[in-house]
């Protein structure tokens, strides 16, 4: 039996609002210097949500970018003294807060679709004109980021690579080649899905229906719980 079968029977459906409160529960907490048994604890349990969600892969990449970052912590800092110490913690401990929220976000953006985000925003009583430009906008992000691999294979195919190299030598032409075109897709597209979420009806004053089954379970209420606790703790500490 492989992974992908293995997540298939292990799938977990979370409601999208469990996922907003998930994300801003740990984004809170982190920004709040957590201690390290809260931060592996969240790692742990977000690296457990993927996985249940099927981004086994996407899990085993944080672990590993994880593991370097505390590696480094554990052997770079008592070799190294004065100012060095500072920004090295500074940059590490940064990276290793950010990379659970960017966690949280994939769980959110990755895990769910445009329609159940706007029967979320639908049932917490959020108005029309603030579910619109949500709607909008999390289909945007998947779509511009499909625009950005598109410029780049072209790039490719045209002999011009997109890498560090490349902007550190001649970051004008990549600056010009890869960010022009993208910001003109980033127009357009705009454009096109704030045309396809009107013509969906997303201002209509009736009632939507939904086919899906979109409500809050007991593993919802037990992810809030931890993310409100979560919040709290870092907040008294």
């Amino acid at each position: 039996m492989g992974v992908g079968e293995i997540t298939q029977q292990i799938k977990l459906k979370l409601d999208p609002r469990t996922k907003f409160v998930l994300l801003f529960g740990v984004g809170s907490s982190c920004l709040m210097l957590p201690p390290f048994w809260l931060e592996i604890a969240t790692f742990i349990l977000l690296s457990l949500l993927l996985i249940a969600s099927g981004r086994f892969r996407s899990v085993v990449k944080f672990a590993v970018i994880l593991s370097a970052m505390i590696s480094l912590d554990i052997i770079v800092v008592p070799n190294i003294s004065g100012g060095g110490v500072s920004l090295f913690l500074s940059v590490a401990r940064m990276a290793r807060l950010i990379l659970p929220i960017f966690m949280a976000a994939m769980l959110l953006l990755k895990t769910t679709s445009v329609s159940e985000f706007i029967i979320s925003f639908e049932r917490m009583r959020l108005p029309v004109k603030v579910i619109i430009p949500f709607s909008v906008m999390f289909r945007f992000i998947p779509t511009i980021s499909e625009e950005w691999k598109s410029i780049r294979d072209a790039m490719r195919f045209r002999g011009i690579g997109i890498s560090v190299k490349s902007v550190l030598t001649k970051p004008m032409m990549t600056l010009e080649y890869t960010m022009v075109p993208l910001l003109m897709s980033t127009a357009t597209i705009a454009d096109e899905l704030a045309a396809a979420s009107l013509s969906r009806g997303l201002d209509a004053d009736t009632k939507r229906s939904c086919i899906g089954d979109i409500r809050l379970h007991g593993s919802d209420y037990l992810l809030m719980l931890f993310s409100v606790g979560s919040v709290i703790y870092g907040g008294l500490t």
